[in-house]
């Protein structure tokens, strides 16, 4: 029997099968298949597994860093217009798809949580309403990351990511993609806010067409915060001290964007 489910409802998931999830209806079950569906994870979750800056992030751990170390910028971070703003923060790739791979063999999936649940843990402090497209290691197809977003409207969608060019180990930087030209300036600010905060490497803004991106009626960008195959970079995005630092960064750009 074919039937019909009305966005935006809520469903209880009972399976998962590849691309597909077996949901509760109010009289039967049903299967729907992942373009047309969000995982809407309890956001509670991630606060219960507080991040201390004695521990490393991620695996495989390492020794938490020295401020000196991190390049981390003292700023001064202004919070006008950030209170009740609703972002919408997505950590890259999960599960199955680890993403890159970091020269000491440390996942991309796995930094992309960490730096997503501590930047959570900073916009809240500064007011925001903030929401993870996954707070723990599971696939989400690109199709459900850019439904979650459009479901919570998102005043702003931000898509986590690392880079990595194993071949050219000494690459590093911070890249800020964005495809619609309204989101040109909200590109900018955040990555004047990511630079000035972390000293990195400036790798400039750039019009890319990106699936979370393109397909988004929010606005929306994906930021490249760093090189996993750059040795240096790789340890310095475990560091919390750094990650806070960075997430500063993202406050003082959406407090400009806000304005």
């Amino acid at each position: 029997m074919i039937t019909q489910v009305n966005p935006p409802e809520i469903y209880t998931i009972l399976e998962e099968s590849e691309e597909w999830v077996k949901i509760q209806l109010a009289n039967n079950v049903g299967w729907i298949h992942q373009d047309y569906f969000a995982i809407i994870e309890d956001q509670s979750a991630s606060d219960s597994d507080e991040l201390t800056e004695e521990e490393s992030l991620s695996e495989p751990k390492t020794t938490e860093m020295k401020d000196a170390e991190t390049n981390a910028t003292e700023i001064t971070v202004q919070t006008n217009g950030i209170s009740g703003k609703r972002i919408v923060i997505d950590p890259g790739h999960g599960g199955r798809d680890v993403g890159a791979i970091g020269a000491s063999e440390g996942f991309e999936s796995y930094y992309t949580l960490d730096t997503a649940l501590v930047m959570k843990q900073v916009l809240e402090d500064y007011g925001a309403e903030v929401y993870l497209t996954r707070n723990q290691d599971r696939y989400n197809p690109l199709t459900s990351r850019v439904t979650f977003a459009n479901l919570y409207q998102a005043d702003v969608f931000l898509s986590v990511h690392y880079n990595s060019t194993p071949e050219y180990p000494s690459a590093q930087g911070m890249d800020t993609f964005y495809f619609s030209e309204r989101d040109q300036q909200l590109a900018s600010y955040i990555h004047e806010g990511l630079i000035a905060s972390t000293d990195a490497r400036d790798r400039g803004v750039t019009q890319r067409d990106l699936q979370v991106l393109r397909t988004n009626h929010r606005p929306s960008l994906l930021l490249e915060l760093g090189f996993l195959s750059n040795e240096t970079e790789e340890n310095r995005i475990q560091s919390r001290v750094y990650l806070e630092a960075m997430s500063r960064g993202v406050v003082n750009g959406l407090q400009q964007y806000f304005k």
